[in-house]
């Protein structure tokens, strides 16, 4: 048995050598990882910029380089959009923030993806508006760079109008009548109608696209002035409505009067220019006292057209409706005698003498009055004149 002193038992070196190296390289990953040696790292890199380094050593210097941005632009503008575009010398994101004028800025969404040339589209701008914009790209390194530029979006195209022009009504009778109209496109048709201008009635919409157009009212009242007014769109939705016109039906007595150019007869239906290129049409006027006065450059034309214009004047144009219609002579000729005369009541042009042959007239003067409902009630031919303004005034008064 051995009885000398107690031996002390050791930890083999080697072991504790180990132990000790894990542990140094432990707290010093732990450190590294916490950044803890970033800040000096850096500084000592700074430092020795520029000593060449071998790529793996932890102290070589930081990539701190930002991109360069080039030839950043706007193109493809339209009322509501845009793409910028611009190159970097190395991959890098891209993203734009765009503003207006009054400050308000929004970012498209970041592409993360490492490119050169670079794409952004811009879209729900606002038309005819200034915009300012920053084109951004970041490096691997988190080096950032930006660039900017102005554009300005297209104004908004105005839409194409559709006109309505050439409204008329004919065939009127006592329950019926057919309001025409032309478009300059090719629309669809439709009525408002009523005896007020409140309408309250509406005609089936006619969807076929049409530049002439015609639509009948049925089921009308007799002796009723109507209010109508034409709506119509073409096939891109663009509307046209007419402006407010009215007509009157026939009473059921004068609707079943035959038509001629005689007294008691229904008056021939006309349409004609007035010297400024105005349509006008005797059916139009239904419902007024209507005075027409068929003259030419003669002498008893020229007293009776003095006499014409006095009452034009003093006779109430919502209830008399006057016409003096040149027939067979040229617009120059007319147009002499307005100017001479200093008439301003309706001239009409009958060049070629078609309503003056409806009319029966063989001579000048010749005057015919018709009443409200359309039916001729005097006639008188030359060389039966009209004397004065108050020879007129009796007549048109004793058919009222």
């Amino acid at each position: 048995m051995d009885t000398g002193p107690i031996r002390v038992r050791r930890f083999p070196r080697a072991l504790v050598i180990i132990i000790i190296v894990v542990a140094i390289a432990l707290a010093g990953f732990a450190a590294f990882n916490a950044g803890w040696f970033e800040g000096p790292l850096n500084a000592i890199q700074t430092s020795v910029a520029d000593i060449q380094w071998l790529n793996w050593l932890p102290i070589g210097p930081g990539d701190t380089t930002q991109p360069v941005i080039s030839e950043a632009l706007a193109s493809g503008i339209t009322e509501t959009s845009a793409i910028i575009t611009w190159k970097t010398d190395e991959p890098a994101t891209s993203q734009a923030m765009i503003c207006e004028s009054d400050g308000g800025c929004t970012w498209t969404e970041l592409d993360e993806n490492l490119v050169t040339d670079h794409s952004v589209n811009l879209s729900d701008l606002k038309p005819n508006t200034a915009y300012h914009f920053t084109a951004t790209s970041t490096d691997a390194k988190g080096n950032q760079a930006t660039a900017e530029g102005d554009l300005n979006t297209l104004a908004q195209a105005a839409a194409t109008m559709l006109t309505i022009s050439g409204v008329n009504t004919s065939n009127i009778t006592d329950v019926s009548a057919t309001i025409g109209w032309v478009t300059d496109k090719a629309a669809t048709g439709q009525l408002e109608y009523g005896t007020t201008n409140a309408y309250g009635s509406t005609t089936t919409l006619d969807q076929n696209l049409n530049t002439i157009h015609s639509i009948t009212l049925t089921g009308l009242k007799p002796s009723t002035s109507y209010h109508f007014k034409v709506k119509t769109k073409d096939a891109t939705n663009n509307e046209a409505i007419s402006q407010d016109q009215t007509f009157t039906t026939r009473s059921a007595v004068s609707a079943a009067v035959e038509i001629g150019p005689e007294v008691g007869k229904r008056a021939p239906d006309f349409t004609l220019q007035d010297i400024n290129g105005k349509t006008v049409k005797l059916s139009e006027s239904l419902g007024k006292t209507v005075m027409i006065n068929f003259w030419q450059d003669v002498q008893q034309s020229r007293n009776e057209l003095s006499h014409i214009q006095e009452a034009y004047n003093k006779l109430p144009q919502d209830e008399v409706a006057i016409f003096a219609i040149s027939w067979k002579q040229i617009p120059a000729v007319t147009q002499s005698i307005i100017n001479a005369k200093a008439l301003t009541l309706p001239v009409l042009i009958d060049e070629t003498g078609e309503v003056a042959e409806k009319y029966d007239v063989t001579n000048s003067p010749v005057t015919l009055f018709i009443d409200t409902q359309g039916v001729i009630r005097f006639r008188k031919n030359y060389p039966d004149t009209l004397k004065s303004v108050t020879q007129i005034e009796s007549i048109i008064n004793s058919m009222q």
